[in-house]
């Protein structure tokens, strides 16, 4: 069999098809162990009154599933004021190590892509294959090259520049990193949560703090008129509905926490409390409030605004809002 032959029938192979395929669900995998290890099995960014689980990549396939392994997203923490500790900066190492067998089966399975490659290198599946593979071994400068060559080949695909903006992220390259998440969201002509999660990240990051506010109130008003358009025509979701069913508190801790990154301390307290005034049953606002007075030196008040979470968290979230009230 010559070269071609071999390439081909790697990728024919069902075996390396479902390593392939293994790849994708690993991340996912990885995740929800650690998550659950750390907090107990719960969704912190989910609305407290909701059993869905949806919001998050788990049900995706391709890139989409990839962007699981940074430990990026699905974090209280990525939504509070900065002056808060994150516990999972403590596991954020840990998050991103993988096992040695596991290590072991992604780099044989990266052999045999490149060895497509080598003789295909137009092949968009080994592509998007190589690409997720080197993301999850850690490589990103690899990974970013194949995600700009696969970006010319899948100029559609959102979860594409999505991807290569959590990869800029981790490279520090944050300005790249806004570009590639603006390009997700404009290719997709939807409010994905985790776009606007990942570009209000590579905003702050990048020192931009004014234009993370303004994206994000864009998002939110644009999220009101979707909202009211559908309700005017009796439609239970709107028309433009957002892959992930955006929580609008999801959207407003993230506003308040780019308040607080810019300065303006008044305009994020002014964030929570309509929150807490909105959802009084939601500790998340009760939370980000009280971390914004301790950092300002109001202890009492916040002191009462984490007697306030606590009671309203769900009960494996307690120990979560004590690590942050401490």
């Amino acid at each position: 069999m010559n070269d071609v032959g071999k390439a081909k029938s790697v990728v024919s192979d069902p075996q390396f098809e479902e390593r392939l395929q293994a790849v994708k669900r690993l991340a996912l995998k990885q995740k929800k162990a650690e998550e659950e290890k750390a907090y107990g099995a719960i969704d912190y960014d989910a609305p407290v009154e909701s059993e869905s689980t949806t919001i998050g990549l788990g049900t995706k396939i391709g890139v989409g599933a990839a962007v699981i392994v940074f430990g990026l997203v699905f974090a209280l923490g990525d939504f509070l004021p900065s002056g808060s500790v994150s516990p999972t900066e403590e596991i954020a190492s840990t998050d991103k190590r993988i096992a040695e067998d596991e290590r072991a089966n992604l780099l044989k399975t990266l052999q045999q892509i490149e060895a497509t490659l080598a003789s295909s290198p137009e092949d968009s599946i080994s592509l998007e294959g190589a690409a997720v593979t080197l993301v999850q071994l850690g490589e990103y400068n690899r990974a970013s090259s194949l995600l700009e060559d696969l970006i010319k080949k899948k100029p559609n695909d959102p979860d594409v520049y999505r991807l290569l903006g959590e990869v800029k992220y981790e490279l520090k390259d944050y300005e790249g990193s806004a570009a590639a998440f603006r390009m997700s969201a404009m290719v997709s002509g939807t409010i994905d949560f985790e776009v606007l999660r990942g570009l209000t990240n590579a905003l702050i990051a990048a020192k931009k703090p004014d234009e993370a506010v303004q994206m994000l109130l864009a998002s939110r008003k644009r999220l009101n008129e979707e909202k009211t358009i559908g309700s005017s025509d009796g439609i239970k979701k709107s028309a433009v509905k957002s892959k992930s069913d955006v929580d609008p508190i999801q959207i407003d801790l993230l506003l308040g926490k780019s308040y607080s990154e810019w300065g303006r301390v008044s305009d994020a307290v002014s964030v929570y409390n309509q929150l807490i005034s909105t959802y009084p049953d939601d500790f998340r606002g009760y939370l980000a409030k009280g971390i914004i007075l301790k950092e300002n030196g109001n202890v009492g008040d916040a002191e009462r605004m984490f007697i306030q979470a606590r009671f309203f968290a769900p009960e494996n979230a307690k120990a979560l809002v004590d690590k942050y009230s401490k």
